[in-house]
């Protein structure tokens, strides 16, 4: 995970399994016992690297959310808990009531991008159908999650800790940066 940055934690943890030769499911760790391995690994094999990589994602995070600003955006994800590595997307919460108002706003700024929906689990509910446009900024791929207005304090759970993902504002962004 901590190099090529292309396995999903349940991927990851699969993969040691079958390398161990340990079926038993009981014995795997859970997502964040990976988190907390994959952070410890990167600062003790990659801290320079790692850390000028995590400036570079969250300067770029920061000014993809000062540009959807109206939407509210939040930083959540690998690249504001610091386990992101050079190929790991820069994931964003925008809020609108209506998803046609984000996309014309990144078709009024002729940013090319994909759309597909998704499915996110909240605590109370599974499986809930929500919109993922994703677009290249630099080098940096972009997920923007649009989230409706009501959802602006019950964000989907986190599938690393299964609870409700934390998101940072653009004023937690810019201290982060700062600190750093």
């Amino acid at each position: 995970m901590a190099e090529a940055g292309d396995l999903t934690y349940a991927q990851a943890r699969d993969k040691a399994a079958k390398r161990l030769n340990c079926s038993d499911r009981r014995q795997f760790p859970e997502h964040r016992e990976i988190e907390a391995a994959l952070k410890a690994h990167l600062q003790l094999f990659q801290p320079v690297g790692q850390h000028s990589n995590l400036l570079a994602l969250r300067k770029t995070a920061l000014k993809a959310m000062q540009t959807l600003n109206q939407f509210q955006p939040q930083l959540v994800g690998a690249v504001l808990s610091g386990t992101a590595n050079q190929h790991t997307p820069i994931s964003l919460v925008l809020f609108s009531d209506t998803v046609e108002a984000v996309v014309i706003d990144m078709m009024e700024r002729h940013i090319p991008f994909r759309q597909r929906e998704i499915r996110v689990d909240y605590a109370k509910q599974k499986g809930v159908q929500r919109t993922r446009l994703t677009f290249i900024a630099g080098d940096e791929q972009i997920e923007l999650l649009i989230l409706p207005l009501s959802d602006r304090h019950n964000l989907p759970l986190d599938p690393i800790q299964g609870r409700p993902q934390k998101g940072a504002s653009i004023s937690k962004v810019t201290a982060l940066l700062e600190a750093a």
